[in-house]
């Protein structure tokens, strides 16, 4: 079974013959850097993780743009596994595309946190460790399995300050107050196109036009009413882990053309898979102002992943 053909005519729509090389590159090996970052909740001495780490021999970079967060030159996860850093949750492993988005939160005391769907939990976990524990996060999902296992995940990384709950994304303006949360992650439910490894078809056969279709349906329901739950002044992140532009930008012209309270921030990432956003697919012309978006292509380091920044300004 082959990825299907649309997949690829899309992409030659989106990134330049260059760029679609490193993406085949990277969907064909999967072999990507070993990333972590050290959970400040309980290791607040970062020479405490540097030094067992240059005892064991492993060669690390600290990742120049994200607070906390490191990357393994050579070695794999099972490198780590044995350490006391690693069984004690010191360090946690999170991709370096998962850790971007919660950055462009700029989360300072006093801050109170939704994260909107909170599986696969590590956002939030690393939220409260931005925090230090103080103020208050609300944490959702609609599975009580994923969210048995978030339950988990914060108990072991000794979060203590997020309230987890259960419902429905498109629901939670009718449980939670409007107007009463300072940042808001939206890491909303997307096609995941990142997962797409060529060597498994397990990894692709639920790829389709009428999923991506779906996950933007998706997307706008969540977003139009949990809107209402920003604080004037509150900053809304919004991020994917996949390509599609129905998704992606189409997401921000949605935004933009429905909620003049909200206004698109500038962002900007010093990173060499960071790709410009785009401003027209087929023949769809979105919203000059998606420029303020970013785009990072599947990498050596990262996952693919599209992320924006709004403010409500009133």
């Amino acid at each position: 079974m082959e990825l299907n053909k649309n997949f690829w005519e899309r992409l030659s729509k989106i990134y330049s013959p260059a760029e679609i090389k490193i993406i085949k590159k990277w969907f064909s090996t999967k072999k990507r850097k070993v990333s972590f970052r050290i959970n400040t909740l309980k290791s607040n001495d970062e020479n405490e993780v540097l030094k067992v780490l240059d005892e064991k021999w492993l060669k690390y970079t600290k990742v120049n743009f994200l607070q906390n967060a490191y990357t393994l030159n050579d070695a794999t996860e099972k490198d780590l596994w044995d350490l006391n850093i690693f069984k004690d949750w010191k360090i946690y492993l999170q991709s370096i595309s998962s850790q971007i988005p919660v950055d462009f939160l700029d989360l300072k005391a006093g801050d109170k946190v939704l994260d909107i769907t909170a599986s696969p939990w590590s956002k939030t976990s690393q939220i409260a460790s931005l925090l230090q524990n103080t103020w208050e996060i609300i944490a959702n999902d609609n599975n009580a399995i994923r969210i048995d296992k978030l339950k988990f995940t914060l108990e072991r990384q000794w979060v203590t300050n997020t309230k987890v709950i259960k419902t429905d994304a498109t629901k939670l303006w009718e449980i939670l107050e409007e107007n009463s949360f300072d940042k808001i992650l939206a890491d909303l439910p997307c096609s995941a196109e990142w997962r797409i490894n060529l060597n498994n078809e397990k990894s692709y056969w639920f790829w389709s036009e009428a999923n991506i279709k779906k996950n933007y349906i998706i997307q706008k329901e969540i977003l139009k009413d949990t809107i209402k739950l920003l604080k004037v002044g509150g900053i809304l992140v919004y991020s994917t882990c996949t390509i599609a532009p129905e998704e992606n930008e189409g997401i921000v012209h949605f935004i933009l053309s429905n909620f003049k309270e909200l206004v698109i921030e500038d962002i900007s990432l010093d990173y060499k898979y960071i790709k410009n956003w785009i401003t027209r697919f087929w023949d769809i012309i979105y919203n000059k102002k998606v420029d303020k978006s970013l785009r990072c292509l599947p990498s050596e380091e990262t996952e693919g992943f599209f992320v924006v920044k709004f403010r409500k300004v009133y």
